[in-house]
């Protein structure tokens, strides 16, 4: 079975051509039949490209949705490599998106805190998935070094297309920063 959209495109021409080439050397009765067959492979065909604009659409919709969500979102690896990070993160972590790649969110954690973070995430992945761990604590945004007081709200989840952990997260600056 093809695992993408253009092998499956691929796979589709092909069988339409080959169904084609038959019927041109196909007896009556059976180019009906083979008529039919491409008819079929033709609606079925539009339905699924119907059904994926609409998935495309549904999915935009949600990426624009973590992307300009007011608060900070982040997903990471199970030990804090960031994986995305929506624009109010960025913004918070003081962040550009291209250095992104190989950032860990230990990183943003001043030095002293770090011992204590990493026990947290520790325990974050040793729960159940959907199980919330919430505390506060201090970032320190790139560039200014200037701590910020932080609500850390974190629960582990599973990326099932990849079957991997990672962690999701919401931050937020505490009233007191």
């Amino acid at each position: 079975m093809p695992s993408n959209s253009f092998s499956l495109y691929a796979a589709a021409k092909n069988v339409t051509q080959r169904l084609r080439a038959r019927l041109q050397d196909a007896p009556e009765e059976t180019s009906t039949e083979l008529r039919a067959a491409l008819e079929t492979i033709q609606t079925l065909w539009e339905e699924l490209q119907t059904q994926s604009d609409a998935l495309a659409g549904e999915r935009q919709r949600y990426a624009d949705f973590f992307e300009f969500a007011p608060d900070a979102y982040i997903v990471t690896e199970p030990h804090g490599e960031i994986r995305e990070a929506n624009r109010a993160a960025r913004e918070l972590l003081n962040i550009k998106p291209e250095t992104l790649a190989n950032a860990s969110l230990t990183a943003f954690i001043p030095e002293e805190d770090r011992p204590a973070f990493r026990a947290r995430l520790v325990a974050v992945r040793g729960r159940p998935e959907g199980e919330i761990e919430e505390w506060t604590g201090r970032l320190v945004p790139a560039i200014d070094g200037g701590g910020t007081q932080v609500f850390f709200r974190v629960r582990s989840i599973k990326v099932r297309r990849k079957n991997a952990e990672g962690l999701c997260w919401l931050i937020r600056r505490s009233g007191n920063s």
